[in-house]
């Protein structure tokens, strides 16, 4: 089920267009809402220092892969706390078989 589902065809339009007007405005929100309610994990103070200014996350915060994170998540998978890498608790990992 979509969200737009229950609008009728005008309701529909005025919903998506309000969604994709202000497109970067939505993404730094949402940046700095993740980072502010993840700052003081071990993750991030590696690299922020506490702080959620999207501005230091961009320069400081290298791309990463799985395989850099790994070790994080295994440390959560022997049992620490999740809060190494996430201020809401992580309860499930989901294995995928290649």
């Amino acid at each position: 089920m979509s969200i737009i589902s229950n609008f009728n065809e005008e309701e529909k339009e005025k919903v998506l267009e309000e969604l994709t007007w202000n497109v970067k405005q939505i993404q730094d929100d949402l940046l700095k809402e993740i980072l502010t309610l993840n700052a003081e994990t071990e993750y991030l103070q590696d690299y922020l220092h506490g702080s959620s200014v999207k501005e230091l996350f961009k320069k400081n915060l290298p791309i990463v892969t799985y395989k850099d994170v790994k070790p994080y998540i295994d440390r959560i998978v022997n049992g620490e706390a999740s809060t190494i890498i996430s201020a809401i608790p992580i309860t499930n990992f989901l294995q995928r078989y290649a």
